[in-house]
């Protein structure tokens, strides 16, 4: 015969037995919604993806866009003389980024122009190159076409270590110094396909007597295009800087005040120059021109080139490859 109080146990036990299947009936409800909408946000991110569209590298946009450029030197700096002159040669201003055991540069706009290995740290597959996408060697180079070789401006970043809020005289020191301790980094190779030569630099105060007694400051026959001037204390700073001034070589007799020997200047000097000022109006003029030109028809710059392409890009003789303009 059932009592009260056995009744009353069953009782108790059947409602936490209701209890345990409504949580474990709830729980499954909830997983299968949990699914139900686990896969919708799936098939979303399918259809996302499918109408993703691709944008150039960030990462390389932004190190390109932040390169400093030089200013036009309109007047003589008091302290001229004291002041690092880097030798320019005609070529593509662009940015070497070493990364994941791969090279590659990119021109102002981010836009890849060569992927290469070379042998800078993480620049190729070498047994003491680490891969980590953290760190990279960015460097600030002139691309010469004609003899398929780089000339470093400046140092931007070195293994991870940004070298931005150093001054120049001490990047032009360390990158000199880091060059030394890379052997075969001057010479082509399986692990380096571009050869890489610091630019030539010295004091101004150097430079004038450079310029009464040599015309040829590249190997192989390799054009000056142009002088930039940087203030020894300067950091690396994004944009036009007014610590950093470029000058034509022909130039120089008018602002420095200094002679140039014949030969430069009969080589450089353009028949119909008459002063900076009117030659700057006739540089932006024509590099108007120039750009109206090319964009009727398609440019390397709206594209990313996953192979290495060498196309000498199209130059108006009468325009020159000014730094501070095209550069």
């Amino acid at each position: 015969m059932v009592t009260a109080m056995m009744l009353k146990t069953y009782l108790e036990i059947i409602n936490k037995l209701d209890g345990i299947v409504f949580i474990k009936r709830n729980c499954q409800v909830n997983e299968r919604r949990h699914l139900k909408n686990n896969a919708h946000s799936h098939s979303m991110e399918i259809d996302w993806k499918k109408n993703e569209t691709i944008v150039p590298n960030l990462e390389s946009y932004e190190l390109a866009t932040s390169m400093m450029n030089s200013e036009w030197m309109l007047e003589k700096p008091e302290d001229i003389e004291n002041w690092i002159a880097v030798l320019c040669p005609e070529g593509k201003r662009c940015c070497v980024i070493a990364q994941d055991n791969k090279t590659k540069s990119v021109n102002k706009y981010g836009t890849s122009l060569f992927h290469f290995p070379s042998l800078f740290p993480y620049g190729c597959h070498l047994p003491n190159n680490c891969p980590s996408h953290r760190k990279r060697t960015v460097l600030d180079c002139i691309y010469n076409f004609k003899i398929k070789k780089f000339y470093i401006l400046d140092i931007i970043e070195w293994m991870g270590v940004p070298y931005t809020d150093f001054d120049a005289e001490f990047r032009f020191y360390f990158i000199q110094s880091k060059l030394s301790e890379i052997p075969g980094i001057n010479e082509k190779s399986l692990k380096n396909t571009y050869p890489f030569e610091l630019a030539p630099r010295m004091r101004t105060s150097e430079l004038y007597i450079h310029l009464m007694e040599k015309n040829q400051y590249f190997h192989d026959h390799v054009e000056l295009d142009g002088i930039n001037f940087y203030y020894p204390e300067s950091m690396y700073t994004p944009g036009d800087s007014p610590l950093m001034l470029w000058l034509k070589i022909f130039m120089i007799p008018e602002i420095l005040h200094k002679p140039i020997n014949d030969q430069l200047e009969q080589l450089y000097r353009p028949s119909n120059y008459v002063n900076i000022f009117e030659y700057i109006q006739n540089t932006k003029k024509k590099s108007r021109k120039n750009r109206r030109k090319k964009s009727t028809s398609s440019s390397c710059d709206t594209m990313e080139v996953d192979s290495m392409i060498e196309v000498e890009p199209e130059k108006d003789p009468a325009i020159g490859n000014d730094m501070c303009m095209e550069n």
